[in-house]
């Protein structure tokens, strides 16, 4: 076991998920208007508003409490009825949709199901039924990405969000053929859950306005069309992030395992921190270059979101292999309390930046304020991972934090920039040939050549 392993061999369920929300997403860039994108956007903000306000009985201890109970052969069933019926019950909430445009509160019914699958799907994973889950995700997902294509060329939002609501509807029946179901709380179970719950509750909004405030922001302050615009460039733009991010999934297991089996948790973090380094600085730095090309070749309603998508492309990406600190953090069961700190820095410094900035700048000041998040955060997680001795700052990892902050001269010259960092990584021995060969193994075959590359870059040269 090895903590890129994962990353590197499959994509997980959520990750396939985002490709095919991307591919609709580009599409509907081409094909339809930046209102019709934007409403679409809000729709997903307001999903992901219910995911984290009304989760008070949180979905993590729900798949934790069921799995508790199942494997002690205890009944579980208390906990699917009193989590399944909690879902109802705080649907009516999502009345107040009717003080909003016509095609939100056309989207309650497709709310509520989203609720309940979420549920369904947690509780699915606790009882190990994994397959079963994913059955139920492929199905919703090529009905609510690939069967509202239809809606894009009919320019019809009230015709996708009835497709959303079937393909919930079509998820929720056959994740409940695989579990019991009846009107029932045991108030014990459900007073316990939400009492040692609530500081992951806390926890899901913060996150929620730190990931999402900048959109909300635009929302509220632009409109649809604006939004519209950033929802598509600020989505291009995460998915070298994305991939780079999909390492996280085999991390927390693969480090705990080194970290229970004596492993230098140290030594993990930091050969990850710089493999990470070495594949994401380049992929930015050409990111930042061809991110004009991009857009005013396939998407060119969305020439004025150029600008954005170079700033969120180049330091979401650059800052990536910082943010993956946090993993090891988690790994080695050190305290959660700088997890709270910081996202309540992020969350405050988002929605407030985004407020002083967009009135000014347009979507560029909400671009802004993620970079902002992205440094401050990843700062955060820097210090945080060297002074709980997760980290190590030696030579290497200081030589990689210089090539970090040289990335940024991308912005007078990007050419220079990667030069600079691809230099850097050769002559001062960042990554030995070794590590390198240990992601070629790892690869999977179709993208191994790519990991070639790295050799031109690597060496076993000894910093000095």
């Amino acid at each position: 076991m090895n903590p890129l392993t994962g990353g590197l061999k499959f994509l997980s369920i959520t990750l396939f998920n985002s490709l095919v929300a991307l591919a609709f997403f580009f599409v509907a860039g081409r094909f339809a208007s930046p209102p019709f994108v934007g409403k679409v956007a809000i729709i997903q903000l307001v999903e992901v508003i219910t995911a984290s306000f009304f989760s008070v009985l949180p979905f993590q201890l729900v798949t934790r409490e069921v799995a508790h109970y199942y494997a002690s052969s205890q009944d579980y069933t208390k906990v699917i009825y009193t989590s399944l019926t909690y879902s109802l019950l705080v649907s009516p909430f999502l009345l107040f949709l009717f003080f909003f445009p016509s095609y939100l509160w056309l989207s309650i019914p497709y709310f509520v199901l989203f609720i309940y699958t979420t549920y369904q799907l947690q509780l699915l994973s606790g009882l190990g039924k994994f397959g079963e889950a994913n059955i139920g995700n492929a199905i919703f997902t090529l009905a609510r990405w690939g069967l509202s294509i239809i809606a894009i060329f009919y320019h019809s939002i009230e015709m996708l969000i009835i497709i959303w609501t079937l393909g919930a509807l079509v998820k929720a029946i056959y994740y409940q053929r695989l579990l019991p179901f009846k009107l029932y709380i045991d108030w014990q179970i459900l007073k316990e859950t939400v009492k040692l719950g609530f500081p992951i509750y806390i926890t899901s909004i913060v996150n929620f306005v730190s990931s999402q405030g900048d959109r909300v922001v635009t929302a509220f302050l632009l409109g649809s069309y604006d939004l519209g615009i950033y929802q598509l460039v600020a989505l291009a733009a995460v998915v070298p992030s994305m991939f780079i991010s999909s390492f996280s999934s085999s991390l927390l297991p693969s480090s705990t395992y080194y970290y229970v089996k004596g492993r230098d948790m140290r030594e993990m973090s930091s050969m990850t921190f710089r493999v990470v380094s070495l594949v994401s600085l380049p992929i930015a730095i050409l990111g930042y270059a061809i991110s004009p090309l991009f857009i005013s070749k396939l998407f060119h309603q969305y020439v004025p979101g150029i600008e954005s998508m170079q700033l969120l492309v180049l330091f979401l990406t650059v800052t990536m292999p910082l943010q993956l600190l946090s993993t090891f953090m988690i790994a080695a069961k050190v305290s959660y309390r700088p997890f709270i700190l910081i996202g309540s820095l992020s969350a405050v410094e988002v929605v407030s930046l985004s407020y002083l900035l967009i009135p000014k700048l347009g979507i560029l000041g909400a671009a802004i304020a993620q970079v902002v998040n992205a440094l401050l955060t990843s700062a955060l997680y820097l210090l945080f991972s060297v002074k709980q001795n997760v980290f190590p700052l030696g030579r290497r990892e200081a030589f990689t934090l210089v090539l970090i902050a040289l990335s940024f001269l991308s912005l007078v010259n990007w050419a220079v920039a990667l030069v600079l960092v691809l230099l850097g990584f050769r002559l001062l021995g960042i990554v030995s040939t070794g590590e390198v060969k240990l992601v070629e193994g790892l690869t999977p075959l179709p993208l191994r050549r790519l990991t070639k590359v790295l050799y031109l870059v690597a060496s076993d040269r000894p910093v000095g």
